[in-house]
């Protein structure tokens, strides 16, 4: 009697003890998901792929090779705010280049290496368009990501990023971007 409790046990706690562990396909599903939401630039959803103490760290080279490059630390709030303004959007697209999951030996964490190219409507500073038509140059951005991607609340989050960006600025008529 013992020895079947004790098997008993065992067989429902196995599949247990995988939980709170990261594999590398669920770490790719979940980078596929955040790219998808971030193609939909519905900021709510994407700050909810943030960890409650996420971090990001940017380094952004302008297409003007004159001026140095420029670093960004933003909290998970600021983040979160400079998301909400991709809303206004109606242009834009990201490719993914290349990417690699790097599992921790505990399998508690993760680091993802991410090439993307970022296509965007290009505002000069200090103007107000007047409609989000009203630009003549499209950004493209090409960004080196590499991400901490962790567990919590059951959940697979984004934990900390690291961010290079090179701007490149194209005529608006170069690109063919539908509206969305």
């Amino acid at each position: 009697m013992r020895n079947h409790l004790i098997l008993c046990l065992l067989v429902l706690c196995t599949p247990l003890a995988g939980c709170g562990k990261l594999d590398e396909r669920k770490v790719r599903e979940f980078i596929d998901h955040a790219d998808d939401t971030a193609r939909q630039r519905f900021a709510p959803e994407i700050c909810g792929l943030r960890g409650e103490n996420f971090t990001l760290h940017q380094k952004f080279q302008d297409a003007n090779l004159r001026l140095p490059s420029t670093e960004l630390d933003l909290s998970r709030k600021m983040f979160c705010v400079e998301a909400g303004k991709f809303g206004r959007l109606r242009q834009y697209q990201l490719e993914r280049k290349s990417l690699e999951v790097d599992l921790a030996p505990d399998r508690k964490t993760a680091r993802v290496t991410a090439e993307y190219v970022e296509t965007l409507p290009y505002y000069p500073p200090d103007t107000m368009p007047a409609t989000p038509d009203d630009f003549y140059e499209f950004q493209v951005l090409e960004s080196r990501d590499e991400s901490v991607v962790g567990i919590e609340s059951g959940d697979i989050v984004f934990l900390h990023t690291d961010v290079d960006i090179h701007q490149t600025l194209v005529p608006k008529s170069s690109v063919q971007i539908p509206y969305t």
